[in-house]
């Protein structure tokens, strides 16, 4: 009964530090610590528990978007099906893009077939219509201030 007690309270306890998801749920990933301009992101529409999320940060600079000397950094977690939630921190407040795929098979790099489009599942902030180009960077920003900002980033096949 003790352990009980002690659990629950524990579990208490840090549900009231975990960063709180756009839907009012509490982020629990290990990336989130509710530091200023964190960025709580939910990614949709994984469809299996396989391979790694990977995610990249863009500044504002319309003619570095996509390319290595615009991104901030990358990071790699655990994709988890139907959706995968974890945090970045912007180095400081302002506008910044946000760029994910799902490495299904984990070979750290976004695969492509043999036209060049994506053969993995992919997904930008601010959900833009995607055709045969990628979209201009001011569909995609997002307006990170102190305290945070919560998107949410949907796959396309």
């Amino acid at each position: 009964m003790l352990r009980l007690t002690i659990a629950a309270a524990f579990s208490s306890a840090l549900g009231a530090l975990a960063p709180a998801a756009a839907d009012g749920a509490a982020f629990t990933h290990v990336s989130c610590k509710g530091a200023p301009n964190e960025i709580r992101v939910t990614i949709k529409g994984v469809k299996k528990s396989v391979g790694l999320m990977t995610a990249e940060l863009y500044r504002n600079e319309p003619d570095h978007f996509l390319k290595k000397t615009g991104r901030e950094f990358r990071v790699r977690f655990a994709a988890h099906a139907p959706l995968t939630q974890f945090c970045l921190t912007a180095p400081a407040a302002g506008k910044y893009a946000i760029v994910a795929y799902h490495d299904r098979n984990a070979n750290l790099k976004f695969d492509k077939n043999p036209f060049g489009l994506p053969a993995e599942p992919y997904g930008v902030s601010q959900n833009p219509t995607i055709r045969l180009a990628p979209p201009p960077i001011e569909e995609t920003l997002v307006e990170v201030d102190g305290a945070g900002a919560a998107i949410e980033i949907r796959l396309k096949d």
